[in-house]
Order: structure tokens, then sequence, then C-alpha cells
């Protein structure tokens, strides 16, 4: 969707200067309307606004550019974020509710397929904006909570090979039913939740996964999806 006033603040602005930036605008048209209509209309004051966010990410030294699109919304919105996505060879995509600070992190893992993309992800964070980072995941019986531990250990390691010092770093295994609404719960504890890209898409044009989808839809914790 169209950035949201106030979705950015200096604060955390300053935590993504160690990454080049794509901000991604979408005007989401009305059904049955011509969005080169809707584009003439609103043009003008889309690209102010995206101008201005790419302003405050250019002034702490951060390369960015911009992207504005109108379209309707559904299949055909995600077909675009995905072929962007790809187009611009992203690292991780930022679906923002609103963002305060990248200062307090949960990171849950399904298992450590992704770990070393995740751990160079973080590393490009100005570590001075991170004060907590929370490695997380869920177990069905509590048989299986050493053999988890184990596996977080190893990512908790990598982190600290990438600079992270042991003060940074939590790592919790929770044993539940049901392992998206225990990430949820755990989310509204952080300020933003950063997750591996793990599945296949289950439809075409579906963009990021249905996990993040579910998470995304049930928290209003911004979610990060670090690509495989």
């Amino acid at each position: 969707m169209f950035p949201q006033q106030d979705a950015l603040t200096d604060t955390n602005v300053q935590g993504l200067t160690g990454f080049d930036i794509v901000l991604f605008g979408y005007w989401k048209t009305p059904e049955g309307v011509d969005p080169a209509i809707v584009r003439e209309e609103h043009e003008a004051e889309a690209q102010a606004e995206l101008y201005e966010l790419a302003t405050r990410f250019s002034r702490a030294g951060a390369p960015t550019k911009v992207q504005l699109h109108f379209g309707p919304g559904g299949e055909q919105m995600a077909a675009l974020q995905s072929r962007i996505t790809q187009e611009s060879d992203a690292d991780a995509v930022v679906v923002p509710s609103r963002i305060t600070q990248w200062s307090n992190i949960l990171v849950p893992l399904r298992d450590d397929r992704n770990a070393d993309r995740i751990a160079e992800f973080l590393d490009a964070f100005d570590p001075e904006t991170i004060f907590a980072l929370e490695l997380f995941h869920v177990v069905a019986d509590e048989s299986d909570v050493e053999t988890a531990r184990e596996m977080l250990g190893g990512v908790e390691r990598m982190l600290l090979d990438h600079g992270f010092t042991e003060s940074d770093l939590e790592v919790t295994v929770e044993v539940a039913s049901d392992p998206e609404a225990a990430i949820i719960e755990r989310a509204s504890r952080h300020n933003v939740v950063i997750i591996g890209e793990t599945e296949g898409l289950q439809r075409p044009n579906q963009f990021l996964g249905p996990t993040y989808e579910r998470i995304a839809e049930r928290t209003h914790v911004p979610v990060v999806v670090v690509r495989g």
C-alpha cells in the first residue's frame, strides 16, 4: 500500500543506513477505475511523499531509489511486488505497519536453512541501534527442546562471529501447539520481526509466502522477510 503518514522516523531511518534502499509505493485504485485516471490526479502528491522519505535515507547516507505504481490490489499488486523484488535483487523485503525502531528484534526460526543470510542481513544494521535480538523457536513437545536449543545455539554463534555480543542476544525455545500464534504473541514484545523465506508459494502471484501473510495479518509489528 502507499506509505502512511509518519511511517518512518529519523531513528529507524538511521538504523537502515547500511542498506541500499528501494522505496516501493503502490496506490491501490478502486475496482473498475482506470489506474491512469487515478495516477493523473494523485501522482504529484504521491511522488512528493515518496521523495520526502527517500531524502531522509539519502541524508543519512543510504543509497535510495523510488518506485511508484498505480493499480488494483490482489494478485496484480502481488505480482508487481514480486517482479520488483526480483529485478532489484533484494536481500530482504519490509512491508511495514508503522515502524518504530530497529532496536528490539525477534527472529523466529523454523530451522537454520537461512541463518547465514539472516546473519548477513543483521550485520548491515547500525549496531548502535540494536539493544536486543531474540532467537525464537517453537516445538510441539518437551522432548524436542534440547535439539531446538542446539540449533539456535549454532545461529547464536554465527551472530557472535558477525560482531554481536552475548548481551545483545537471547535464545528462547517455547513449547506450544500453534507456532504462529506463539510467534505473534512474542512479537508484541519487540519492534520488528525478521523471518527467513523458507517456503514455496502456494498460488500464482503470491508475494513472499503464506507464513509471512498470516503473521503480518495478525500483528501490528513490521515483518521483514529475508530472501533465500
